[in-house]
């Protein structure tokens, strides 16, 4: 409360905005519109332009129509935060508005975008860009999947999950909570259900829902090129956190390998860092595009080592050239991105490719290759 005290003493803002009443309620949708396709924020009704608190009559029926109106006049949807707080002494409400990932949102038939202290009206280029953002991968993961229920998802690999946040990320959850409390604190569960992301990553049976969109299949061939003379192959479908596990294990056990005796111990190098190989296949889930119906394919060649997978760059921001120097980090998915994180294997920082490249030369290699064509991310590590 402190915070948001200091944050409203400031004034209106690109994050902040004041009504004086809920009889203003459509222009305040608009604003939790503009919020959403913005970097979110917060509406508070019972103040007016200048900031000076006037308060309101609030009950438990006024929160929730603000709410029903918000789910009512907005497309996709928004659920914001509703609830009632007092300043000076006066009933207010206060709107939470989190940026979303499935921007543009629509208020009443429009899209607005907060630009400083104002709601400007998107306009058609505007609008295009930001639903090609959304059709490119964002947002994905944070849909519902219908029909799936909590029996749908692996709680073992969840709780998993959990102590190694708990140990990596010092997350501090309770391992005693219910599946249900975890998802939700994850916002892998919404009160309309569970989301894809929560699936993919903990599902039992992820194919059930999903189709291909989540196998990882390996393999060490004989030659260069073909397919015909395998060395051994694997497919693993199981949910993203268990094959990931295991396409590292298959690489590292098909890459070379040297052992040397220490004095207390007997040390393994592998002729890539551990680190290169699982940075790689962190990016190959965490950045591919879940809504084609594609596998991602590791394959282990004689000279090279390639991590191919369906993907979009989000030019301009993000190009090929980019990926080999500093840039920010714009996963398309961004809940299976924070998962991976609170496992202590993605950092957020946009500094995973270069990563990749500075371990990988610091060991002799040659510079790795990025190539991206027709929707389709190769990585390629040369022996």
């Amino acid at each position: 409360m402190d915070n948001i005290l200091d944050l409203f003493s400031k004034g209106e803002s690109e994050t902040v905005e004041f009504k004086k009443s809920t009889s203003l309620l459509r222009e305040g949708i608009e604003t939790i519109c503009a919020l959403a396709n913005r970097r979110g924020g917060y509406l508070l009704f019972g103040v007016d332009d200048n900031g000076r608190v006037i308060g309101q009559q609030v009950t438990d029926e006024t929160l929730r129509n603000i709410a029903n109106e918000v789910k009512l006049n907005s497309d996709p949807k928004l659920y914001p935060t509703v609830e009632k707080i007092e300043l000076e002494g006066k009933s207010c409400i206060l709107v939470t508005m989190e940026e979303s990932p499935l921007k543009p949102h629509l208020a009443y038939g429009r899209a607005y975008m907060r630009v400083g202290p104002t709601n400007q009206k998107l306009d058609r280029q505007q609008y295009e860009q930001l639903l090609q953002q959304r059709f490119n991968g964002y947002g994905f993961d944070y849909q519902v999947q219908v029909g799936a229920v909590l029996d749908d998802l692996d709680s073992d690999v969840l709780y998993e999950f959990l102590e190694t946040a708990n140990s990596v990320r010092n997350l501090n959850e309770n391992l005693l909570l219910p599946v249900d409390i975890i998802l939700q604190k994850l916002d892998l569960m919404t009160p309309k259900g569970i989301t894809k992301a929560a699936l993919l990553l903990f599902g039992k049976n992820p194919q059930k829902f999903l189709a291909h969109h989540f196998e990882v299949k390996c393999g060490k061939f004989v030659r260069e090129t073909g397919y015909d003379e395998i060395a051994n192959e694997q497919e693993f479908n199981h949910n993203l956190i268990r094959n990931f596990y295991a396409a590292l294990n298959f690489v590292l056990e098909s890459i070379g390998k040297s052992s040397s005796k220490s004095e207390l111990e007997r040390v393994e190098t592998w002729e890539f860092p551990v680190s290169v190989i699982r940075e790689s296949l962190v990016n190959m889930i965490v950045h591919r595009d879940y809504r084609q119906d594609i596998k991602s394919t590791v394959e282990i060649r004689p000279t090279f080592v390639s991590f191919y997978n369906s993907a979009h760059l989000f030019s301009p921001t993000i190009t090929i050239d980019h990926l080999k120097k500093l840039h920010p980090s714009r996963p398309g998915n961004k809940l299976i991105a924070k998962i991976f994180y609170l496992m202590g294997l993605f950092e957020n920082w946009g500094g995973g490719t270069l990563k990749i490249i500075s371990e990988t030369v610091e060991v002799g290699k040659p510079l790795p290759e990025f190539t991206f064509e027709n929707g389709m991310f190769r990585l390629v590590l040369l022996r």
